[in-house]
């Protein structure tokens, strides 16, 4: 598990947005649910380690569901984690937001998906150009900064047609946390028992949870 290194602002609006609050310094989780047991969640990492979370009425409870390439469009609000490579920004997955998350995490700031340098850009889709027939190229626009010192700013992200796309919504369903599903987590240690979760982002229909 790696701290996201996320700016305490932009985290702040992240929790904001689903109703809870952090106490301690979050970090992120990903992995396959193995078990739910009265509120207890275990997860199973990547590297086959096994953790224990507890998940409480003030989780925030996210579905992330298959999108396409094509369902990226202007005007839409997404979430795009992507790597410097030459001169250019390259995107490594778009998670595309629902209309009523719209602002969640807006901003430009540093992400943990891989171990070399990543940044998440959450930010409205201003402009589309076609490239060619694999790739597009968007220009982001969002609000950095905070308060009056808060200006317009932009990334210019090329997307190529094979990277993950999916659809974040929140979900309100029972049964969305269910073993064998993929899931990425905000969780914050707690001072006796397992880490609490703040967040979680659980893939359905196969979905991997590539932020």
């Amino acid at each position: 598990m790696r701290r996201l290194g996320l700016r305490g602002a932009t985290l702040v609006a992240v929790l904001a947005a689903v109703g809870t609050a952090a106490q301690a310094e979050p970090y992120g989780m990903r992995g396959t649910v193995v078990g739910v047991d009265d509120k207890v969640l275990t997860i199973m990492n990547a590297d086959e380690e096994t953790f224990e979370v507890a998940l409480t009425e003030d989780t925030g409870r996210f579905a992330a569901t298959p999108a396409k390439w094509s369902d990226i469009e202007a005007g839409k609000f997404v979430g795009v984690t992507s790597i410097e490579a030459g001169s250019q920004r390259v995107a490594l997955e778009v998670h595309i937001f629902a209309e009523d998350l719209r602002g969640v995490g807006e901003g430009h700031y540093p992400w943990d998906l891989i171990k070399d340098p990543n940044m998440m850009t959450n930010a409205t889709v201003a402009e589309i150009e076609e490239v060619n027939p694999a790739q597009r190229q968007l220009r982001l626009t969002y609000r950095a900064g905070e308060g009056e010192d808060a200006s317009a700013a932009e990334q210019i992200v090329m997307v190529p047609d094979f990277v993950d796309v999916v659809f974040l919504a929140k979900s309100g369903d029972p049964d969305l946390i269910a073993p064998d599903r993929r899931a990425f987590l905000l969780v914050e240690d707690a001072e006796q028992g397992p880490p609490r979760a703040l967040v979680i982002v659980v893939g359905l229909e196969g979905v991997t949870p590539p932020m």
